[in-house]
């Protein structure tokens, strides 16, 4: 037996020998994400939900650390966090198209971060929650492949507090404070939160040009606050503030493909976000609810790195971008009292409005400077008419005016005004308390934009918008006595116009790059979902996930370097699983461990090279009391080596035309890590 493992194993067979105490009970959750509130159970919806306390047991301090654990969601490596997420297939890959123009919304306590979701940082968190397929209806243009909503925690009414501290391999540190409670001894007073949390780390690279190991490090800060004011009984004024600054280094690629670097200049990803929200929750009508909801954010980032990774100065990709949203939304919520049509039917429906302006500068090959400017209406709607007392059929509907305007420094000056909309129809049908299935059909969208490197050339600086019909089917179960809870859910995506990114070869050995957004001609994207949870007995909690998918594109990339007909769409593994098992006994040991599956999958569009398959193997190993705790973990515990983004072509001529030339370099996955986590509460 591996040295490695012989504690481990040690320390689980310790724990499973000892006196077992009760293991959490399987509560429903409330999602939060949805229109009208309703349980994971009960949602008419493929939908992953990771509780704080999945959180804590599983050790993740950042949504990069439980995204390849839900089944269908992939991300790509090109940048210090996962920026850019894929679900079910679809989603951004890169930086370079310019357009702020996102398919999977990123949401954190009402604040849209869509597109730059670096700031999912997890400490002290609620929940997060994944959405899978489009959640037009719910989100808007920004969700055609699916929806991420972080809530963080609440203030409370008792004060409560914790402090949280980890040190590991590759200079690992994260500091981690909370307190919270009543801002004083009145009666209704209002209640206050506040989370700092410290990261840093190495970046597990080497550069040997610099001799150095923290060129691809991480330093991140994250303040969030919340205050909770109830004026009176019916009402509740929920005020969030997120402050985070995030410094990370961007040296990744090596010519070798391997951990040790040679960039002579090695890149950067930064990230500067000041963000709050104002939600407004009144009940003082009996006939409804209003809820307001109001979020204004400012973020600096700057990205880049050297284009040849060597210790030989080569051309210097830099964009840095300034992203400014503001966004107003209105929405009414029938009560029993007012439901409709003999009541039997409850609504809601509401106003949205947001303006999105960002500005940026990018250095390549000479500078150039671009501007965009969004504005999106919108007006939408849901009836739930109940049928009988166990079935229930809920249409939604949205309709959203899109006015976008691009202006660069090239002169250029391009303006877009669509109409979109999006509805869906679901069936409900609660068979017993045990199982309830639904079917569903939803019509997803997203504007289309404006391609940056081509504001000058009328036939490509447009792409068009997308649709998607998508058919679901599923079926939940709750097995109450037998504490088990199960979700399957089967899909299939028809997608029109689908919207696809990609890069051009270079015309000239002085030519850069080029990178652009295109519509091909069809694409279908469709597969399984499926999720397990459960406890056997009162101490052991058994948990799983799969995702099964078969992507299909159909259309010639302009400029690629291989015609890509009916073959897998780019970051779409055709499998993707978590296992895991938690053990808790009541002298306060405690083990968990699970295991990722990945399958290859396409790097990108516009040519064939792909990642091998991998599997990670994650362990947890503790003591818990009513005050304290403290765990030795480990991560990637077979130090699996795993690539998570890739390019072809020629790093020694980078603006080579000749592709016989090309080869596949890729950006690796974090090795073998091991680390210690306290936490304290008070």
């Amino acid at each position: 037996m591996s040295t490695t493992l012989r504690p481990l194993v040690i320390a689980i067979t310790a724990t499973l020998s000892s006196t077992p105490i009760m293991a959490d009970e399987l509560k429903p959750v409330v999602i939060s994400a949805d229109l009208r509130e309703s349980t994971e159970q009960d949602i008419p919806a493929s939908v992953d939900v990771k509780t704080q306390a999945d959180l804590q047991d599983q050790g993740a301090t950042h949504f990069d650390d439980v995204l390849l654990k839900t089944p269908n969601v992939n991300f790509s490596g090109q940048s210090s966090r996962a920026r850019h997420i894929q679900i079910r297939g679809i989603g951004e890959r890169d930086e370079y198209t310019g357009a702020p123009n996102s398919s999977v919304g990123f949401s954190i306590d009402d604040i849209d971060f869509s597109g730059i979701g670096m700031t999912g940082n997890l400490f002290d968190t609620k929940q997060v929650e994944v959405l899978r397929g489009p959640q037009n209806t719910r989100y808007g243009q920004s969700a055609i492949g699916g929806l991420i909503n972080i809530q963080t925690n609440d203030p409370t009414a008792t004060r409560e507090s914790m402090v949280e501290a980890t040190i590991g391999q590759d200079n690992h540190k994260e500091l981690g404070i909370m307190t919270s409670g009543p801002v004083s001894s009145k009666k209704d007073a209002a209640q206050y939160r506040i989370a700092v949390f410290k990261h840093n780390s190495d970046g597990f690279r080497t550069n040997d040009t610099l001799d150095r190991t923290d060129t691809n490090g991480r330093d991140e800060l994250t303040l969030r606050g919340k205050l909770r004011f109830l004026p009176d009984s019916d009402t509740t004024v929920d005020v969030s503030v997120i402050h985070a600054d995030l410094n990370n280094g961007y040296d990744v690629w090596a010519a070798d493909n391997s951990f040790n670097t040679q960039s002579v200049n090695p890149g950067k990803d930064t990230q500067l976000s000041n963000a709050g929200s104002l939600k407004v929750v009144s009940k003082t009508n009996p006939n409804y609810v209003v809820t307001s909801k109001t979020s204004l954010a400012n973020s600096d980032m700057d990205y880049g790195y050297p284009e040849a990774w060597s210790s030989t100065p080569s051309e210097f990709y830099l964009n840095s971008k300034h992203r400014r949203t503001m966004s107003q939304e209105l929405r009414f919520t029938s009560t029993e009292q007012s439901r409709i049509f003999k009541n039997t039917t409850d609504w809601l429906g509401g106003l949205y409005a947001a303006h999105l302006e960002e500005r940026n500068k990018t250095e390549y090959y000479g500078p150039k400077s671009r501007q965009f400017d969004n504005q999106k209406f919108a007006g939408f709607m849901q009836l739930d008419y109940k049928v009988s007392n166990k079935a229930t059929i809920s249409s939604g509907f949205r309709l959203e005016k899109d006015m976008a305007n691009f202006e660069n420094s090239d002169g250029a000056n391009n303006t877009s005004e669509e109409t979109l909309w999006g509805a869906n129809l679901t069936y409900n049908y609660k068979y017993n308390q045990t199982h309830t299935a639904y079917t569903g059909i939803t019509r997803g969208y997203k504007a289309g934009g404006f391609n940056a490197d081509f504001a000058n050339d009328s036939s490509r600086v447009k792409f068009n918008a997308e649709t998607s019909y998508n058919y679901e089917i599923g079926l939940k179960s709750d097995y109450i006595k037998h504490k088990l809870q199960t979700q399957i859910v089967a899909f299939y995506m028809d997608r029109t116009n689908p919207q696809f990114d990609g890069y051009s070869v270079p015309t000239s050995s002085a030519a850069p790059w080029l990178f652009y957004t295109e519509n091909f001609d069809s694409a279908q994207n469709f597969g399984v979902e499926a999720t397990f949870n459960w406890n056997p007995t009162s101490a052991l909690n058994l948990y799983g996930s799969l995702g099964l998918i078969n992507t299909n594109v159909s259309g010639a990339p302009d400029g690629g370097i291989s015609i890509i007909n009916n073959r897998d769409q780019s970051h779409a593994p055709r499998y993707q699983g978590n296992f895991g098992a938690k053990y808790r006994v009541s002298n306060g040991v405690y083990a968990q461990s699970d295991v990722t599956l990945v399958d290859k999958f396409f790097f990108d569009n516009v040519h064939n090279a792909q990642s091998d398959a991998y599997t990670l193997v994650n362990a947890r190993i503790g003591y818990e009391t009513q005050d304290y705790e403290v765990y030795l973990w480990g991560k990637n515990l077979t130090d699996e080596t795993y690539a998570t983004r890739g390019f072809f072509f020629n790093l020694q001529n980078p603006s080579s035309t000749d592709i016989s030339t090309y080869d596949e370099y890729v950006r690796l996955g974090d090795p073998r890590q091991f680390g210690v986590t306290a936490r304290v509460y008070f």
